[in-house]
């Protein structure tokens, strides 16, 4: 319990938001403090949320859409929705609060975490942010025992707006762009 206490504690850091010299300043995934925070990379996990006698493969969600946040419900203001896809278990996705600036998102699961690389939207640069994977076992309503992942701290959404996928494909083209200029950069010899 303590655990997911201060998963949501580092998730609401995550999503916070402060002013700084009259503009909105996202602190999504900056490591330096801009009002003391810490960083927000979380540790990974020491154990998995269930124990069993054989390791469990990494955790990962099925290609396609994904929508969570802070809150069960759509576009509130002052909560943190992260929209993304999976394709082969790789995320690109954007973290952003309603009416504000996003940050896009990638990278892919691992071990029982979703590792993430986010690319500031005022400077560009880049920081580390790991979201823990929450799975859960559902034996008996499926006879044969399926397992659900989710996002620790962050609650899923199924419906998914027309902002929401904008925002994904801008950010879907924008790291490709920046994947492209780094491959023209960096020529293999």
């Amino acid at each position: 319990m303590m655990r997911n206490q201060r998963s949501n504690h580092n998730l609401s850091q995550f999503f916070n938001l402060t002013y700084l010299s009259g503009l909105l300043v996202s602190t999504l995934a900056v490591g330096v403090a801009v009002r003391g925070l810490p960083a927000i990379a979380q540790p990974e996990p020491k154990l998995p949320r269930q124990v069993s006698a054989v390791s469990a493969p990494a955790a990962t969600l099925p290609d396609g859409v994904y929508l969570y946040g802070q809150s069960p419900k759509p576009e509130q203001i002052g909560k943190g929705y992260f929209v993304f896809e999976v394709n082969r278990g790789k995320v690109v996705g954007a973290l952003y609060m309603p009416r504000s600036s996003f940050d896009c998102a990638a990278g892919s699961f691992k071990g029982n975490q979703l590792a993430l690389t986010v690319v500031n939207s005022y400077d560009h640069s880049t920081n580390p942010f790991n979201i823990a994977l929450e799975r859960s076992s559902n034996v008996a309503a499926t006879g044969g025992g399926s397992e659900k992942v989710g996002l620790q701290g962050l609650h899923r959404i199924s419906s998914i707006s027309q902002n929401d996928y904008r925002i994904l494909n801008t950010c879907k083209a924008d790291l490709q762009k920046r994947s492209n200029l780094l491959k023209l950069s960096n020529p293999k010899v």
